[in-house]
């Protein structure tokens, strides 16, 4: 509940200053495997979040191991849920997710690069921050290796 106020405090801090052009995101999941499900779960609500107030995928970048939907021990395959509570429970990953980086790209030098604007050339648009003086970045990070 507090991570979600934090965010809707930001979106509407963004919005209030009229001399931001965009808000941008970078969410990472450091964690990788199964027994790590929340930190997934984590990353995604605030990756729906987001998308949910308006940011376009354009202006989030995603890293994500994305070895949790499929897993073997699934027992909901192909989905993620928010939360254990069966009434209340939302499935956060789907079609409308898109995955930057993933599972061997999610790495320390592929965020620092990522951050200062020198990842290889060649490198997507959708891959990069394309940012200017007047933009506004969240930055959110889960995980046992933050």
């Amino acid at each position: 509940m507090i991570i979600l106020f934090c965010l809707l405090t930001l979106i509407a801090l963004a919005a209030a200053f009229g001399d931001h052009s965009k808000l941008f995101a970078v969410i990472v999941d450091t964690s990788a495997f199964w027994f790590n499900y929340r930190h997934a779960s984590n990353a995604l609500s605030i990756y729906t979040l987001l998308k949910e107030n308006g940011v376009p995928d354009d202006q989030i970048i995603l890293m994500l191991a994305d070895d949790v939907a499929c897993n073997p021990r699934n027992p909901h395959a192909g989905r993620v849920f928010n939360t254990d509570d069966q009434q209340t429970r939302r499935n956060v990953y789907g079609e409308h997710v898109e995955v930057d980086y993933r599972a061997g790209e999610v790495t320390v030098e592929t965020f620092f690069r990522l951050l200062t604007d020198r990842l290889p050339h060649g490198t997507a648009p959708s891959k990069r921050l394309i940012t200017d003086d007047r933009s506004n970045i969240l930055l959110f990070m889960t995980g046992t290796r933050c």
